[in-house]
């Protein structure tokens, strides 16, 4: 039995690990709904924030928007009442492919 699940489980991370990359930038970001995502070195997207979680941990709404403040520039949650310095709700679109560097 412990053979068959440790089997089940290297099969499981080796499967996982060999996906062929999203072919993003390594450290970009986007916002896929409402889940601000990083592409990481392999150049696959993964979970950065997931913006629902965060406003309910908090009692505040929070969206996934891209920031651009002092030099720093990516996708992350804001509160939905904080302005984001050039975020511009009718000009972001939320679920761009990529967008900023962080």
């Amino acid at each position: 039995m412990k053979a068959l699940l440790l089997t089940t489980l290297l099969a499981t991370a080796f499967l996982t690990r060999c996906r062929a990359p999203d072919g993003c930038a390594p450290v970009s970001t986007r916002c896929a709904g409402n889940i601000a995502e990083i592409c990481n070195g392999d150049g696959n997207w993964q979970v950065l924030a997931d913006c629902d979680a965060v406003s309910e941990h908090s009692s505040a709404a929070f969206t996934c928007t891209y920031v651009n403040e002092e030099g720093v520039a990516g996708h992350t949650c804001l509160p939905t009442t904080v302005d984001a310095g050039t975020f511009d709700a009718g000009t972001v679109d939320a679920g761009a492919e990529e967008g900023g560097v962080l």
